[in-house]
């Protein structure tokens, strides 16, 4: 279903994808279906007012179908990032009727102030990510690609990290996600760190490695730091703030 929407917003833009075969351990999380479209130069109000206009066809329609846009807030040029929610691979199956009485919308309003869209699915790892839902409107992105050498002790020492966090009673802050298709410039995971508003920014907040030291000792946090960055080849961080107007976030 998500996957006919997104690609009315993109008709003749969107590539396929490449299904990278990456081992799941149980129990596995939702998958998120992402795509994120530069907007052209001069072009952001009529695409906003492009996706409000397929919105309200949408709903008028009754369709079921749900998402976030989110405005990247570094970077660039302008970049919005759509996002929904699957509970499995068959749901890309499945047709979305609702949505099609409102691609002529899409193609004439939405496509024509779009520099490029690329999409990609990734899963949420429940053991290792934060149990409530997130509900604030900014989001911090930290993004990691694993090398070819060590790149398997990666979500090894995430593991034995928020194990060691959880034992002393130390919440979990983020959700993490495993990239399900990729292409050779795509990270392999990333971590998603909410919070309230950008004003929630500026409260200090301890951080990962700085907890660890203090429950399990220096030498610990030596020892995982270290295998953690051995096995990485390159990360950065991009932060998003959640477009309300043109989202339709679910109850």
């Amino acid at each position: 279903m998500k996957t006919s929407i997104i690609t009315s917003f993109v008709i003749g833009l969107l590539a396929m994808a490449t299904i990278s075969t990456m081992a799941q351990e149980a129990p596995l999380g939702p998958l998120s279906n992402v795509t994120e479209f530069t907007i052209k130069p001069g072009h952001q109000m009529q695409f906003r007012e492009g996706i409000k206009a397929w919105k309200a066809c949408y709903e008028e329609n009754n369709g079921p179908w749900t998402w976030n846009l989110w405005q990247k807030q570094n970077g660039e040029g302008t970049v919005y990032v759509l996002a929904s929610t699957m509970a499995n691979w068959a749901e890309m199956d499945a047709t979305d009727e609702s949505g099609k009485d409102c691609q002529l919308l899409a193609i004439n309003m939405i496509n024509p102030h779009i520099e490029k869209a690329v999409s990609h699915i990734n899963r949420l790892m429940p053991d290792i990510s934060n149990s409530n839902p997130f509900e604030g409107e900014v989001i911090r992105v930290q993004f990691f690609k694993t090398n070819s050498s060590q790149g398997f002790q990666m979500m090894e020492v995430v593991k034995e990290v928020e194990s060691i966090r959880r034992e002393a009673g130390v919440s979990i802050p983020g959700y993490w996600y495993s990239w399900q298709t990729s292409d050779p410039d795509s990270p392999n995971f990333h971590v998603v760190s909410g919070y309230q508003d950008f004003a929630a920014m500026d409260t200090p907040q301890e951080g990962v490695w700085e907890s660890v030291e203090k429950i399990a000792g220096k030498a610990k946090r030596e020892e995982l730091q270290n295998k953690f960055r051995s096995s990485m080849e390159s990360n950065w961080t991009s932060i998003y703030k959640l477009d309300k107007e043109i989202s339709r976030p679910a109850n």
